[in-house]
C-alpha cells in the first residue's frame, strides 16, 4: 500500500503544473506601469503597432525551482489596445468584438525552461506553452521568450505569431488593400510578488 502511493505522488510530482511537497510558491501579478502587450501588423501602405499597459493577470511560480510548476493567466482589456489612428481602432474593437469578449486572455499551461531557477544575473531561455482566447475563441499556442529576476520582481518577454483567422477574425482592408493574416504579437511584463 505505500509503494503505491509513493508512486500516486511521483507521478502526480510529473504533471504539469503539479507543485512537489516543499516548493515555495510565490503570488505575482503585473505591474501596470511596467508591462506592456503589443502586436505589429503588416500593411501595404505601411506596417503599424498596437498596443496596452492595461493588463492584469495572476500567476504562481518558485522563481529559485521553475520546475515545480508556473501556473496563471494573463488578461488585457481588449478596448485599451491603440494603434494611434482612431477609425483603425474602431474597426479594431469591431473585429475583436469587444462589447461581447471584453478581454483577451492567456492561460499557462507548460512552461520549459533552459535553466531550473531565475537569477538577476542572466536570462533564463523559457518556451511558454498555454490557451489563447480571442473574441470567446480558445487556441494553443507557445511562446519562445526569456525570465530574470529584477528588484525582487520577476521580468517576462517573448513574441510570437498569432494569425487572426484562427479566431474568426477576417483581417481587415483599407483602401482596398488587406492587412496580413499574421501578427507578431509582443509582451514585456514585471511581475511583482504579493
Amino acid at each position: 500500500m505505500r509503494s503505491w502511493a509513493a508512486a500516486v505522488i511521483g507521478l502526480l510530482a510529473l504533471l504539469p503544473g503539479a507543485s512537489p511537497a516543499g516548493a515555495d510558491l510565490r503570488r505575482f501579478t503585473p505591474v501596470a506601469t511596467k508591462s506592456q502587450v503589443s502586436f505589429t501588423a503588416s500593411f501595404p501602405l505601411g506596417d503599424f503597432t498596437g498596443r496596452t499597459q492595461d493588463i492584469a493577470g495572476e500567476f504562481r511560480a518558485d522563481p529559485a525551482d521553475l520546475r515545480s510548476g508556473v501556473t496563471g493567466m494573463l488578461r488585457i482589456k481588449a478596448y485599451g489596445i491603440r494603434t494611434g489612428d482612431d477609425g483603425r481602432d474602431r474597426e479594431m474593437y469591431r473585429l475583436l468584438a469587444v462589447d461581447r469578449h471584453p478581454e483577451i486572455q492567456f492561460t499557462i499551461e507548460r512552461i520549459e525552461a533552459s535553466f531550473p531557477s531565475t537569477t538577476d544575473r542572466a536570462d533564463v531561455l523559457l518556451t511558454i506553452t498555454g490557451l489563447m482566447s480571442i473574441r470567446g475563441v480558445e487556441r494553443a499556442m507557445a511562446f519562445p521568450g526569456r525570465a530574470r529576476l529584477r528588484d525582487d520582481k520577476l521580468w517576462v518577454r517573448g513574441e510570437g505569431t498569432l494569425q487572426m483567422s484562427h479566431f474568426g477574425i477576417k483581417p481587415p482592408s483599407r483602401f482596398f488593400f488587406d492587412v496580413k493574416d499574421t501578427l507578431l504579437v509582443s509582451f514585456d511584463v514585471t511581475l511583482s510578488p504579493d
